[in-house]
């Protein structure tokens, strides 16, 4: 009997198998991790935009945001979602300019009532935009981004309802993997306003009154505080955005940008 010397012999084979295959395992791991990467690069992308929808502001720009327009961070829809993002809260107004005259006015704030100012309020989204034909919001694994997936793991963290920060968890939805991101500004969802005026009358010693109004829901919410010249009025709790502030003083009514944090406004008075 010729055996051939050129064959491969069973265990040549089975050799030659088992290398394709780990170099094909490799292969496939390395791809893997590619797309991963790309994947948790696009989740990452996707909490930015979901805080920019709520509170975007630029060195030297206003607010603008679902926050500067509805003077609050959204609340969970439908008991687990951001629709507000998307959808328009029941019961919220219409974007619109309104005047803050008594039918404007949230309910108990009569004493701010002045028809010559004007000020934006009302939702004008969607903030947000999902792809065509969605109505549920996913991460980029296919994971819906509600109050807990479906795995338990909590995405929108929330208070009372109201979402103040939103978290992926990487290829594999794993808790060590988690990345979380507020929706607030930095520095919270709460700012101060200081008011000081400056006046070349030095005679000057009554008393002024300083007003600001902003948005609530499509209706409009302030405070009126009272102090005798030159003592600064401070309003605390503010959410940041776009205010309109009035004193008695000059009569004049003035458009403000509240960033987080303290703000401090100084007015020249006739």
């Amino acid at each position: 009997m010729t055996i051939d010397r050129n064959a491969f012999t069973l265990v040549e084979m089975v050799t030659v198998l088992a290398v394709i295959a780990i170099l094909t395992h490799l292969a496939v791991r390395g791809l893997s991790r590619v797309r991963d990467g790309k994947l948790a690069k696009a989740a990452d992308r996707q909490l930015e935009t979901i805080r920019a929808s709520v509170y975007d502001s630029r060195p030297g720009e206003e607010a603008v945001g679902f926050l500067a327009d509805m003077g609050r961070l959204p609340r969970l829809a439908n008991g687990s979602t951001l629709g507000e993002l998307w959808e328009k809260p029941t019961g919220a107004l219409p974007y619109a300019v309104r005047p803050a005259t008594v039918e404007n006015l949230v309910a108990g704030l009569d004493a701010i009532s002045d028809g010559s100012v004007y000020v934006p309020t009302g939702w004008r989204g969607p903030y947000l935009r999902l792809p065509l034909g969605k109505t549920r919001l996913f991460d980029p694994w296919g994971n819906p981004m509600e109050l807990e997936d479906d795995a338990g793991l909590v995405r929108l963290w929330a208070t009372n309802d109201v979402v103040y920060a939103v978290s992926h968890y990487g290829p594999r939805a794993r808790a060590k993997d988690a990345r979380t991101i507020g929706l607030a500004p930095e520095g919270g969802a709460a700012s101060r306003l200081v008011v000081s005026a400056e006046s070349a009358d030095v005679t000057f010693s009554e008393d002024i009154t300083y007003t600001w109004y902003g948005p609530a829901d499509g209706l409009i919410t302030g405070a009126v505080k009272t102090v005798q010249y030159p003592a600064a009025a401070v309003f605390d709790g503010l959410a940041p955005g776009r205010r309109i502030l009035k004193d008695s003083r000059s009569g004049r009514a003035r458009t403000i940008d509240v960033k987080p944090g303290d703000n401090l406004v100084s007015i020249k008075l006739p």
